[in-house]
């Protein structure tokens, strides 16, 4: 089994695992995978302070993926806010209930 992992790792647990460098290529597969394994466990947090922690890893690798895409933080957020703009936040708490599943 092949695990994306942040870059002290190695050196952290050394003796306990191999390490390998990916091609670009493998990378930006692996950060996608790792953003969802870390949403997965945004979703399953049930302290406020592992939501933080995992919210933090998901934010790192989100992180990892602009830059390996060349793309600023401030673009993204740019992108961001004129979403807002036209469709606007998720304060307001809707669900869309599609007609075949109403009960």
């Amino acid at each position: 089994m092949k695990k994306l992992v942040r870059d002290k790792i190695p050196d952290i647990i050394s003796d306990a695992a191999k390490f390998e460098v990916l091609s670009n290529e493998d990378y930006r597969i692996s950060l996608r995978d790792k953003v969802t394994e870390e949403a997965k466990e945004v979703k399953k947090a049930e302290t406020r302070a592992n939501l933080v922690e995992e919210l933090g890893d998901l934010e790192e690798v989100i992180r990892a993926i602009l830059e390996d895409a060349s793309i600023t933080y401030e673009e993204m957020d740019s992108l961001r806010q004129a979403k807002i703009n036209q469709k606007g936040k998720f304060a307001q708490k809707f669900v869309m209930i599609k007609p075949d599943e109403e009960s």
